[in-house]
C-alpha cells in the first residue's frame, strides 16, 4: 500500500508504487514507444514536454495501461491512457472528486451503494457492446480512454486527448510493404513489451489468424498456450490450434467446455459498473486458472479485439473509400472483386453498395442497435441513436470504410473494459495495444482485402512465421455451439431468470416471445441463442450489482 498525500489531494495505491514525475504521479504500466520494455523512470526532458503540453506528450510519446495524476494551476487533472486497460471510475460531489480503479475500493469511502440506472441499462441491451462515459449506475462515472478528466473546485470536465480519426488522413500514403512492415513491429514489440511486464502469459489459442499472429510473436518468449473445445465439431478447433503450436514449437493444452461448470446466477462482472462479460467466459477463465496453476503463468493473452483492429469489414465501404480517393478505375474495380469474393456477393450489387455509401448522407458512423427480445418499452428507453460516444462523432463527410473500421474499435473496447479489476490472472489484449491500433488506422481500408481474404496486411506480416493453411484461412470458429449447451443444460434456470425476472419487472424485455421460445415452439438460431444469453447476462449482473450488495 502506497499513500501520497497533499492539501487538496490523496492518493492511495494497492500494488507498485506510483511513478514520480515533476507534474504529478502516474499509477500503472507505462511505456516507452522507441524501445521495448518498461519505463521506471522519466527523463528531465520528457517531464517538461509532459507540463508543458499538459499531458499530450505523455499520450504521444509512451503507452500503457497507466492513468495519470497532473498537477495544474486550477487543480488536478486526471488523464487515462488511449486503449489502456487501467479502469477510471469517478463520482463528484462538489467539492471532492472520488476516483478509484474499480467499486471495490469506492465502496470503501462509503459512497456506495449506487442505485441501477434503467435508462442506461436499456442502453446497454440495445448496444451491448459500447462503452463511454456512463456506467449501469447511478452517480458514477467512467473516464474514456485518451481522455483527461479536469477537475477543480468549480466541478469536473472530460476533454480528449486522443482520437482515433487523427491516424486515418489519406494523404499520409505508404505502400502495401511499408505498412506490413509497421504492423508486424508493431505487434512483435508491444508483445515483447506486454510480456515482460506480466510474465509468463498462458495464450488461449484458436488456431484463427489473430490467435496465431500472437503465437508467432510469442515465439520467443517462454508461454504456453491453452485451446478450448466444446463436443461439437463445430466449436473443436484443435487441429488448426496443433498446427500453429508445431510451427511455433510450443506444446499445446487442450480442455473440453463443460457446460456443468456454468452457474448463471453467477455474474462474471460482477466487480465492474456494467454487464460486460458473457456466461460463457466462466468456462475459459476457470480452464485458464487451471493451466496457469499448473504450468505457473502469470497472465492470459487473448487475440480479442483482432478483427476490429484488422478491419475485418462485412460490408462494401471499402469500395466506396477507394471510389472516393481515387475515383472510378481498375483500382476501385479490384477491391470490388475482393469484397465480392469474400462475401459471395455478385458483383452488380457490390458496387451499388458502394456508390450508396459514398453519397454525403449516407457517410456517417453510427453503431446499429440490437432489438432481439428487447420489449417496446426498452427500445424507447435506449432511444434511436446509441449513447454518446466520443469516436462515433466523425468529422464532416468521413469516408466510409474508415468511419466502419473506428465503429469497429469502439465495440472493440468492451474487451478492454470488460476485464475483471480484482482477477488473479490479469487478461492482456496485444492487439488493442496503442502501437498496433494507430498502426492499422494508418491503412486506407481497402489494402485490407486480397485474394477474396480479409485483415490482408496482418496475414502477410505474419506469413513466414505461420503454417500456411492458418495464413489463408477463411473459416472461424465462434462459441455457438457452446452457446447452445448452455441454452439447453440450463433451460430451466434460464427461463426463471428472465420471465421471473427484474428485466421482466421493469417492462424490458418481450415476455410473450420469450415465453414462446422456452416453451420450445420457436427454432432458435445460433445468433438468438446469443442475443437471449445477453440477456441472462445483464440479469445476472443485476442481482450482484457490485454497488449494491454489502
Amino acid at each position: 500500500m502506497h499513500i501520497h498525500h497533499e492539501k487538496d489531494f490523496a492518493l492511495l495505491v494497492l500494488g507498485d508504487p506510483p511513478m514520480a514525475i515533476d507534474a504529478g504521479l502516474i499509477v500503472g504500466p507505462l511505456f516507452d514507444r522507441r524501445h521495448p520494455g518498461p519505463v521506471d523512470t522519466l527523463a528531465p526532458e520528457d517531464q517538461a514536454k509532459i507540463r508543458a503540453s499538459q499531458g499530450r506528450h505523455l499520450v504521444e510519446r509512451f503507452w500503457g495501461g497507466y492513468v495519470a495524476f497532473l498537477r495544474t494551476d486550477d487543480g488536478i487533472d486526471l488523464l487515462r491512457a488511449p486503449l489502456g486497460d487501467l479502469a477510471c471510475l469517478y463520482v463528484h460531489q462538489a467539492p471532492r472528486t472520488w476516483v478509484a480503479s474499480d467499486i471495490g475500493l469506492l465502496k470503501r469511502t462509503g459512497l456506495a451503494p449506487f442505485a441501477t440506472d434503467w435508462a442506461m441499462i436499456a442502453q446497454h441491451l440495445a448496444w451491448p457492446y459500447l462503452r463511454g462515459s456512463w456506467t449501469c449506475l447511478e452517480k458514477l462515472m467512467a473516464l474514456p480512454s485518451g481522455h483527461k478528466l479536469q477537475s477543480s473546485m468549480t466541478g469536473v470536465r472530460m476533454a480528449p486527448l486522443w482520437s482515433p480519426w487523427v491516424f486515418t488522413d489519406p494523404a499520409r500514403r505508404l505502400t502495401r510493404d511499408d505498412h506490413v512492415e509497421k504492423i508486424a513491429r508493431a505487434v512483435t514489440n508491444s508483445v515483447a513489451t506486454l510480456t515482460g511486464h506480466w510474465g509468463r502469459p498462458v495464450l488461449l489459442l484458436s488456431g484463427g489468424l489473430d490467435s496465431s499472429i500472437l503465437a508467432a510473436a510469442l515465439a520467443r518468449h517462454d508461454n504456453d498456450l491453452l485451446t478450448l473445445y466444446t463436443r461439437d465439431p463445430i466449436g473443436d478447433e484443435r487441429s488448426y490450434a496443433a498446427q500453429v503450436a508445431a510451427h511455433v514449437d510450443r506444446p499445446l493444452i487442450e480442455a473440453r467446455r463443460e457446460v456443468s461448470e456454468i452457474h448463471p446466477l453467477r455474474s462474471a462482472a460482477g466487480a465492474l459498473p456494467w454487464p460486460a462479460r458473457r456466461l460463457f467466459e466462466q468456462e475459459t477463465m476457470r480452464q485458464v486458472n487451471i493451466a496457469a496453476a499448473a504450468h505457473d503463468a502469470t497472465a492470459l493473452m487473448t487475440g480479442g479485439g483482432g478483427d476490429n483492429v484488422f478491419c475485418a469489414l462485412q460490408s462494401a465501404a471499402p469500395v466506396a473509400d477507394r471510389l472516393l480517393v481515387e475515383g472510378p478505375g481498375p483500382g476501385m474495380l479490384d477491391t470490388a472483386r475482393e469484397l465480392s469474393a469474400l462475401a459471395s456477393a455478385p458483383m452488380p450489387t457490390v458496387l451499388r453498395s458502394a456508390v450508396a455509401k459514398a453519397m454525403p448522407w449516407r457517410r456517417r458512423s453510427i453503431a446499429r442497435p440490437d432489438h432481439a427480445y428487447l420489449s417496446d418499452e426498452a427500445k424507447a428507453r435506449a432511444g434511436a441513436s446509441p449513447p454518446a460516444h466520443p469516436w462515433l462523432t466523425p468529422p464532416s463527410l468521413p469516408l466510409p470504410g474508415v468511419a466502419g473500421h473506428i465503429r469497429l474499435l469502439a465495440l472493440a473496447q468492451s474487451f478492454s473494459e470488460g476485464r475483471d479489476p480484482a482477477a488473479a490472472i490479469p487478461t492482456i489484449l496485444p492487439l488493442l495495444a496503442q502501437p498496433v491500433v494507430e498502426a492499422c488506422l494508418a491503412v486506407p481500408s481497402w489494402l485490407w482485402f486480397e485474394k477474396g481474404r480479409n485483415r490482408a496486411l496482418a496475414r502477410r506480416a505474419f506469413a513466414p512465421h505461420l503454417p500456411r493453411a492458418i495464413v489463408e484461412r477463411r473459416s472461424k470458429g465462434t462459441p455457438d455451439s457452446f452457446q447452445g449447451e448452455i441454452f439447453e443444460h440450463h433451460h430451466a434456470t434460464l427461463r426463471d431468470m428472465l420471465l421471473g425476472g427484474a428485466l421482466a419487472d421493469q417492462g424490458l424485455i418481450d415476455l410473450p416471445r420469450l415465453t414462446r421460445v422456452f416453451s420450445g415452439s420457436v427454432p432458435m438460431a445460433p445468433p438468438d441463442v446469443g442475443s437471449l444469453l445477453r440477456l441472462v447476462d445483464v440479469e445476472a449482473w443485476l442481482r450482484s450489482a457490485p454497488g449494491r450488495h454489502e
